[in-house]
C-alpha cells in the first residue's frame, strides 16, 4: 500500500510540472488568442455634438433610430460633468475624468498650473494665458503641448488613439476643431517626428489638417458661417466625405494587414444649430436630419467596402442641451455683491462656460483668507434662484468631510468626490447654474419673446436672438454666456437634460436588438473600444468596459443603485438643500440629475 502510494505520488509529481507548464502556456496564450481574434477590427466613433437622446426620433433621425433598434441603445448614457464639449472629448479620448485628464471646461484659466515666466514666451498663446483660454482651438491646444507649457501632457492621460497607433494600427480623426485634437495632441505638432506614423494617420479639422501630403489633396474646405445653418451642414457633409473617401479605405487596408483601425468623426451639429437658433427650431430639426444622412452614408460605405463583418460603429454625443432662461453674468454679480468689499476680490478669475463657471481664487492666499473668500462667494451664489450645485476644492490637509460627498465649505460638494479635484488645474469652485428639466421652452424660444439678463441692480431686458419655435422642447437653464440670449440653447450644467446624451452601437461585436438599462458614460467608451480592438488599455482611466452590450454577453440581472448626495446651507436668509441624484454601478457613480429645495428669503 505504501509503495503504491509512493508510485502514485511520483506519477503525480511527474505530472504536476507538465500541468503547471501547460497552465502557464495557456495563460500566456489566452491574451494572445484574444488579440488574434481582435486583429484587423475597425471601430468608428461618430459624435453628434449636443444630441439629446429624447430627440432621436424616427421622424427626424430615422437612420439613428434604426441603428438603435438593430444594435444596442444605451438607454442611460451620461455625459461627464461639466457637460461641456472639451471635458467630454477628453473623457471619450481617454476614459478619464477631469481630475485625471486635466480638462475641466471649454474655457480654463491655466496660469496656476503653469510656470508663467516660461509659458508666456510661447509666441502663439503666451500673451493669452493671463486670462481664461478658449480651448476649442487646435492651434492653442498644440501650443499648450510645448515644453514651456504642458510638455506633451495637455491631456493628462494616454488616449485610445495613441494606443491604436502603438499597436501599429490606423487612426483617422476628422471634424470639429478643438475636441478632435484631444484624441492625440501630437497630430497638431508641426514636426513630423512628433506625430504618429504619417502613413497611418489622418487628422482633418476646421483649423488644421495633417499629414501635409494628404491635406493638400482634400480640396478647399467649404466656408462655414455660424449665422448660416446650411453652411454648417455643408461643412459636416464635407467631413463625412473625407471619412468615406479617405479614412475608411485606409482603415480597410490596415484591417486586411491584420492591424486595428479607429476612426473618429466629430460633427458640429446639432450643437451649433441649438446654440444659435434654439432647440425645437427649424434649424435644429434640419441639423439633426443632416447628421442622420451622414450616418447613413457612412454605413452604406462600410457595406460597399465589404468590411461590415469587422466594423463596429458607435454614435454618442458629448452632452445634452437645454434652453436658456436668462443670462447670469457671474463675475459682474460677484464683483458688485462680494468682491468689491474684499481685498483679495480683484484677483478672482471666472472662466465662463455657459451652464457652469469655473472660479479661481488669487494665488498665495493663506488658508484663512482663502476659506473666508470662498465662503463669501458660496454664501452669495447659493442663495440665488439661478444657482445649482457648487463644488469646492478640497484642502490639501486631511479633514473630516462630514460624509463622502460634502465639500470643504458648507453647502458645497467635494470636487474630489465628483472627479474634479486633486489636479493643479482644478478650479477652486465649480458653480453649476440651475436647470429646470421639465419646463418647456415655449415662451422663451422665438424672437418675439422677452429675453432677460440678470444684473446687480435688477433684471435687464435684451433682444431675443433665437429663431421661431417649431416644436416645444422641455428643459431650461440659467447660463453665463454673454453672446447667447434667452431662447437660445446652452449646456454645461448638472441638470438631467444636459447629463443625458445619446448612445447607440451596432456591429459584429455588439448585441443585436438590445436596450442597455445599466448606467454608462462617455468615460466608458475608450475602455470599450480598447477591449474590442484587442489593444492594451491605458492606465488611469476611470471608465469601465460596457461589457453587457457586447456580443455573447448574457442579460444582466444587475440593477444600478440609486444614491442621493445632499448638502444644505442657510445663506442670505434662505435654507437651501441641494441633492445630486446618482446611479451607482460597478464601483462607479454616475450623476443623473439634481433636486433643489429652497425655503425662506431669496
Amino acid at each position: 500500500m505504501r509503495a503504491a502510494h509512493g508510485r502514485r505520488a511520483r506519477r503525480a509529481g511527474a505530472w504536476f510540472p507538465a500541468a503547471l507548464l501547460a497552465a502557464v502556456i495557456l495563460t500566456n496564450l489566452a491574451p494572445r488568442a484574444a488579440f488574434a481574434r481582435a486583429r484587423g477590427k475597425i471601430f468608428i466613433l461618430m459624435v453628434w455634438d449636443g444630441m439629446r437622446p429624447d430627440l432621436a426620433e424616427p421622424r427626424d433621425t430615422p437612420n439613428l433610430a434604426a441603428a438603435e433598434r438593430a444594435g444596442v441603445r444605451l438607454a442611460r448614457h451620461h455625459a461627464v460633468y461639466p457637460t461641456l464639449t472639451m471635458v467630454n472629448a477628453a473623457a471619450l479620448a481617454t476614459g478619464g475624468l477631469p481630475a485625471s485628464d486635466g480638462i475641466f471646461g471649454d474655457s480654463m484659466y491655466l496660469a496656476p498650473a503653469l510656470d508663467m515666466a516660461r509659458a508666456q514666451t510661447i509666441g502663439s498663446i503666451g500673451y493669452l494665458l493671463g486670462a481664461p483660454l478658449q480651448l476649442e482651438n487646435t492651434q492653442y491646444l498644440a501650443a499648450l503641448n510645448d515644453p514651456r507649457a504642458f510638455a506633451g501632457r495637455v491631456v493628462g492621460l494616454a488616449t485610445v488613439a495613441a494606443a491604436v497607433e502603438r499597436a501599429g494600427g490606423y487612426v483617422g480623426v476628422i471634424g470639429k476643431g478643438g475636441p478632435t485634437l484631444l484624441f492625440d495632441p501630437r497630430m497638431g505638432q508641426p514636426a513630423p517626428h512628433e506625430r504618429p506614423d504619417a502613413a497611418r494617420f489622418l487628422f482633418v479639422a476646421d483649423d488644421f489638417a495633417a499629414p501635409a501630403a494628404i491635406a493638400s489633396k482634400l480640396g478647399p474646405m467649404p466656408p462655414m458661417t455660424p449665422g448660416n445653418p446650411a453652411s454648417i451642414e455643408t461643412r459636416d457633409a464635407w467631413f463625412a466625405r473625407i471619412v468615406i473617401g479617405r479614412a475608411l479605405p485606409a482603415a480597410r487596408a490596415a484591417s486586411v494587414a491584420g492591424r486595428p483601425a479607429l476612426i473618429v468623426f466629430w460633427q458640429h451639429n446639432p450643437d451649433l444649430a441649438q446654440h444659435l437658433a434654439g432647440l425645437g427650431t427649424r434649424a435644429d430639426l434640419d441639423a439633426m436630419g443632416a447628421d442622420d444622412r451622414n450616418l447613413a452614408a457612412i454605413r452604406k460605405a462600410v457595406a460597399a467596402l465589404g468590411i461590415a463583418d469587422r466594423t463596429d460603429l458607435m454614435v454618442v454625443s458629448d452632452h445634452g442641451f437645454a434652453t436658456i432662461k436668462a443670462e447670469v453674468p457671474l463675475r459682474r454679480l460677484l464683483k458688485s455683491a462680494v468682491l468689491k468689499d474684499d481685498a483679495n476680490g480683484a484677483g478672482v478669475i471666472v472662466a465662463r462656460n455657459g451652464g457652469s463657471d469655473l472660479v479661481y481664487l488669487p494665488p498665495g492666499l493663506n488658508a484663512a483668507a482663502r476659506a473666508a473668500l470662498m465662503r463669501k462667494i458660496v454664501n452669495y451664489a447659493i442663495a440665488r434662484p439661478w444657482c445649482g450645485p457648487i463644488f469646492a476644492r478640497d484642502p490639501d490637509a486631511p479633514r473630516d468631510r462630514r460624509g463622502g460627498y460634502a465639500g470643504a465649505v458648507n453647502g458645497t460638494f467635494s470636487e474630489a468626490a465628483f472627479g474634479l479635484g486633486g489636479s493643479r488645474r482644478s478650479p477652486d469652485l465649480v458653480i453649476s447654474f440651475r436647470e429646470f428639466p421639465d419646463e418647456s421652452n415655449r415662451g422663451l424660444t422665438g424672437p418675439s419673446n422677452p429675453a432677460v439678463a440678470i444684473g446687480p441692480h435688477g433684471d435687464r431686458r435684451r433682444a431675443n436672438h433665437s429663431a421661431p419655435l417649431v416644436r416645444p422642447v422641455a428643459g431650461v437653464i440659467y447660463s453665463d454666456a454673454p453672446h447667447f440670449t434667452t431662447g437660445m440653447g446652452m449646456h454645461g450644467a448638472l441638470g438631467a437634460r444636459e447629463l443625458h446624451n445619446v448612445g447607440a452601437a451596432i456591429g459584429p461585436d455588439f448585441r443585436r436588438g438590445y436596450i442597455d438599462e445599466l448606467p454608462t458614460s462617455n468615460s466608458d467608451v475608450a475602455p470599450t473600444i480598447e477591449r474590442i480592438l484587442g489593444i492594451r488599455a491605458a492606465p488611469g482611466a476611470s471608465g469601465r468596459v460596457i461589457a453587457e452590450a457586447l456580443a455573447g454577453a448574457t442579460a444582466s440581472a444587475a440593477q444600478p443603485r440609486r444614491i442621493d448626495a445632499t448638502v444644505a446651507d442657510t445663506a442670505g436668509g434662505a435654507r437651501v438643500t441641494m441633492t445630486i441624484h446618482l446611479l451607482g454601478y460597478a464601483g462607479r457613480d454616475y450623476p443623473d440629475g439634481v433636486s433643489i429645495e429652497r425655503a425662506g428669503a431669496r
